[in-house]
């Protein structure tokens, strides 16, 4: 079953990509929450890549302010296709990943302090 996600892409102090997704209960919470979050990470100086609403079947531990970058330690593919299609797929250490920013759709490698609770297909 597919659930409403805001996705979170925000650049790190050491150059690395972070994914934070959070479970929504619609569209409209989302975009209030996308709008919210952006301007608090904006004024903090924090580089945001990229924050959409979406859909998806993975569903991630809660998000934890204060995690640090030795709790990122679970990886992800995220590929994001236009404004509102987004594929986020854990990866493995030992995975590649190629990012492509800049490609359509674009490719990011990023870690995270989430972990998977469960994968559906939609």
């Amino acid at each position: 079953m597919l659930e409403i996600a805001l996705l979170t892409l925000t650049l790190t102090s050491d150059g690395a990509v972070r994914l934070t997704m959070s479970e929504m209960e619609s569209m409209a919470e989302c975009h209030a929450s996308r709008t919210r979050i952006t301007e608090i990470l904006d004024a903090s100086g924090i580089k945001v890549i990229s924050a959409l609403c979406g859909e998806t079947g993975l569903k991630l531990t809660p998000f934890e302010h204060g995690a640090g970058p030795d709790d990122e330690k679970h990886l992800f593919r995220v590929e994001i296709d236009g404004q509102a299609t987004f594929a986020v797929v854990p990866i493995a250490k030992s995975d590649d990943c190629v990012a492509d920013p800049e490609g359509s759709p674009q490719v990011f490698c990023t870690r995270s302090s989430q972990s998977v609770i469960s994968k559906s297909q939609p």
